[in-house]
Order: structure tokens, then C-alpha cells, then sequence
């Protein structure tokens, strides 16, 4: 099999795997432990968080590890707006399930929450985000490289605008960009991101914050973390997470070019095939999103996968729900197009000859 849904999940990098075994036999003790193996525990835990903080250059912020990034979405999210008892939040209407069904969640307790429309690109307005700002925003919300179409929101303007409000914060969903892209972290005050998606293991997410920002818990148990996520800490993930951090961000320009070319050859490739491609040109070109004629997301997704390839339709947090893809939906208002999309999503692991033969299949499946 073939497999082009990197976005969805990646496979655990073989260093990093053998990071995290030899740290569950060395690093088990219970990190809130007193004794000998605790505390060499807890010293660990803080030693990978200081790496992970120094190769993000990050000064000045704190960090917890939580199950995976939807749990880090709804304490970052939560934590924020539940300080003050009403008032505005700004987001979009392409976000991941995380962060948009928190928001109908915060809807229902009486906050006041805007959804920004995004254009054929998948890009919001300055304008818009400008007009909908007011003295009593709590928070703006943004997913930084979207996971259905991979277009880029423009994170820098973003926080000019939410600057000029003292009480606004801004938190960007980077699942998709960590490792990836390069990031200005300063330009942001909370930001979120998972292991699995950087060849690390599943069942780790973080959550990245301003040391100056005050978050209300939404757990409850012991005070560990700051007493957002209580409970006992898996630090051999988190051991196994620096470690994943370190390899990907060393050849981070090197695999951006490498999968850069992928995205190319497969664009060049169907551009004549009856075939609509919904990725802007200047997407993210580690995800690739197209919609086939007459054949919805989840039949070419079947008949690739009979073919032997592998490739994602929506959201994987969300993909067995019969809705619209909500993305597709808000770029193009076509339900046909959006129904029959397919996520084609690249890693270094990729090889030109498996684009080649992807489109091949894709040809015959079109009937070309």
C-alpha cells in the first residue's frame, strides 16, 4: 500500500520509537513521585519541555501535555473565555472539529461567537477580522495551515490586529504547520499542536502558552501542570516528542522542497484530467485536496484503497459524519464539489514514482 494520508496520522519515526522505549525503562517512576526514580522522572519531564521550548526559541511560556490536541484545543480555548462570564470570540468557519464544536459548546453559555468567512482560497479577511473586533473580545481562534485544503492563514497580520485589544488573545491550531512551515511564535499567545503528526506517538498533544496568561481549569484533580491536566504524566512521550521535534525541524527546509516538488508533479500531472483542485496554489504543499467527477470522496477513496493507495476525504476526527465538508463547502458553495473531495496528503517518505502511479490510477478512475 501506498500511503498519502500523512495528514491524518504519520507512522512513529524509528528514533523516535527507540527513544521511548529506552525512556519507559529508565524514566517510569511516577513524575509527582518524592523518591529516587520520581523525581529523575519529573527532572526528565522538565528537560525535554526546555528543549522542546529552546528549539522553538521560545522565552517566557509554559507548556502542558495533554491526550492529543483536541483536548489541548478545548483547555487552551476554554481556559481563555471562561475567565470573563461574557463576551466575543472570533474564529472561522473552516476550523477542525476541536475548536468548532467548543465554539457552539460556548455559544450555548451565552458567549458571543463570530465565524469569519474565508474566500475561494480558504483565507479569511483582514477586513473582516478588523470589523468584527471589539473591546470586549476574549479570543481569537484560527487554525493556522488548514487540514482539509492546507491554506495558510496570514498569522502575522492576524496578531497585529488582535494586538491593538488588551484583553484579546490569539490561539492558532498548528497541528498541520508544526515542523513544516517556520513559525513566528511571538506573534502568538497560545498555540496548539499533536505528536502523531510529527512521527511521533499517538496519545500526546500539547498545548503552548504567554507565562503571563491565567488559564481557568476545566479537569480537576491533582495540581500537577499547573492543575490544567491533572494526572499522572507520560513522560517517556514526552521524552519520545522532543526527540521527534528535533529530527523533523533539522531537515524541515529540506522536506519542505522535497514534498513541495510531490505536490508539483501530481498538480502538473491531472491538470488536464476532468479533475477540480480545491488546494490554493499557495497552500501548504504537504496536503493536496481534489474533487473527482461524479464519484463522491468516499467511493474514490474505497476504489483507491482498492487499487492500493491510501488517501484521506474530511477531517479524520470527523470523516464518518454524512455532513457537507464544511471547508469545501465555505471556499466554493458547491455541495457536489465538496461532497466529492479526496485529501491526497505527502511526507518525505513519498517517492515520485508513487505520485506517478497514483495518477495512473487516478486517470483510470475518471475514465481518461
Amino acid at each position: 500500500m501506498i500511503y498519502f494520508d500523512y495528514a491524518a496520522t504519520t507512522p512513529v519515526d524509528k528514533e523516535v520509537l527507540e527513544t521511548y522505549i529506552k525512556a519507559n525503562q529508565n524514566f517510569f517512576g511516577n513524575s509527582t513521585a518524592l523518591h529516587k526514580l520520581g523525581i529523575e522522572a519529573e527532572y526528565m519531564h522538565q528537560k525535554a519541555k526546555q528543549e522542546m521550548f529552546a528549539l522553538f526559541k521560545l522565552e517566557k511560556y509554559e507548556a502542558i501535555y495533554t491526550m492529543n490536541a483536541t483536548e489541548a484545543n478545548n483547555i487552551a480555548i476554554f481556559g481563555v473565555v471562561r475567565k470573563a462570564k461574557t463576551g466575543r470570540i472570533i474564529t472561522t468557519c473552516i476550523e477542525h472539529p476541536s475548536v468548532k464544536k467548543v465554539m457552539k459548546e460556548l455559544e450555548k453559555e451565552g458567549y458571543d461567537v463570530i465565524y469569519l468567512n474565508v474566500n475561494e482560497e480558504g483565507l479569511i479577511s483582514l477586513n473582516d477580522l478588523e470589523k468584527a473586533m471589539t473591546k470586549d473580545t476574549l479570543l481569537v481562534s484560527i487554525i493556522g495551515i488548514n487540514n482539509i485544503v492546507g491554506s495558510i492563514q496570514n498569522i502575522k497580520e492576524i496578531s497585529k490586529i488582535v494586538k491593538k485589544y488588551p484583553k484579546a488573545k490569539l490561539h492558532v491550531d498548528l497541528v498541520q504547520a508544526i515542523g513544516r512551515l517556520d513559525i513566528d511564535f511571538e506573534d502568538i499567545d497560545l498555540f496548539t499542536f499533536s505528536s502523531h503528526k510529527i512521527y511521533g506517538l499517538k496519545g500526546l498533544g500539547v498545548l503552548c502558552f504567554k507565562n503571563n496568561i491565567d488559564l481557568v481549569p476545566i479537569l480537576y484533580g491533582s495540581s500537577v501542570q499547573l492543575g490544567l491536566k491533572p494526572g499522572t504524566l507520560d513522560v517517556p512521550s514526552i521524552i519520545a516528542n522532543t526527540k521527534a521535534l528535533k529530527l523533523l525541524l533539522q531537515k524541515q527546509d529540506k522536506n519542505y522542497n522535497y514534498v513541495r516538488k510531490l505536490n508539483l508533479l501530481l498538480r502538473k500531472e491531472i491538470e488536464h484530467l476532468p479533475i477540480l483542485i480545491n488546494s490554493p496554489k499557495n497552500a501548504s504543499p504537504y496536503i493536496l485536496n481534489i474533487s473527482l467527477p461524479n464519484l463522491n470522496g468516499e467511493t474514490a477513496q474505497r476504489l483507491l484503497e482498492e487499487k492500493g493507495f491510501i488517501v484521506g476525504t474530511g477531517s479524520s476526527c470527523s470523516s464518518k459524519t454524512k455532513e457537507v465538508e464544511p471547508t469545501l463547502y465555505a471556499m466554493f458553495k458547491d455541495e457536489k464539489r465538496a461532497n466529492n473531495s479526496v485529501r491526497i496528503s505527502f511526507s518525505y517518505h513519498n517517492k515520485e514514482s508513487d505520485v506517478l502511479q497514483l495518477t495512473k490510477v487516478l486517470k483510470e478512475i475518471v475514465n481518461v
